[in-house]
């Protein structure tokens, strides 16, 4: 499903990732550890295709496609998902709206309404995205906008950050 090959990766003057080798096949959970500031994100993000990284040379795969050099709204449309460390506030926009919008497109509103009780944010849904919310609620609310767009691959940078323990299980 996810190949990577020779993966090097540039963000503005500075190299972060050297030469990097990764497969993950369907139906497999891999997680990747390392201390601060050992190229973690920036390995996410250069999958999601994020206009920060440059490319300096290597190869991403996806399904067997080459999407080295897509776009990251292409990439979505693809199947891959994100979700990121620090996810922005939308104003103007209410997470119903997001959530809708991809229950319409992706034909799942059951699934949905399921995963929104096991999230624990239906109080969330008429809040403006991710605007006063705790960071708790802000992983919760974009774990629910990932997976309403129904990925075949899911990025998740750090997904226990902020995300208390009794909602954490």
């Amino acid at each position: 499903m996810l190949e990577i090959r020779d993966l090097s990766v540039a963000i503005g003057d500075r190299q972060i990732l050297h030469d990097v080798n990764l497969w993950v096949p369907v139906g497999e959970t891999h997680a990747l550890f390392g201390p601060n500031g050992g190229g973690k994100t920036t390995l996410l993000m250069a999958i999601m295709g994020s206009p920060r990284c440059r490319i300096i040379k290597g190869e991403i795969r996806f399904d067997g496609q080459d999407v080295t050099d897509l776009p990251m709204d292409e990439r979505a449309r693809l199947g891959i998902g994100m979700s990121f460390q620090r996810p922005p506030t939308v104003r103007g926009v209410k997470t119903r709206d997001i959530i809708e919008a991809a229950a319409e497109k992706h034909g799942d509103g059951e699934s949905l309404a399921h995963i929104v009780n096991s999230l624990n944010v239906a109080d969330l849904l008429d809040r403006e995205v991710n605007h006063g919310f705790s960071g708790g609620e802000i992983k919760r609310s974009e774990l629910l906008q990932l997976f309403a767009q129904a990925p075949r691959l899911v990025l998740l940078d750090e997904p226990e950050s902020g995300v208390d323990l009794v909602n954490m299980a």
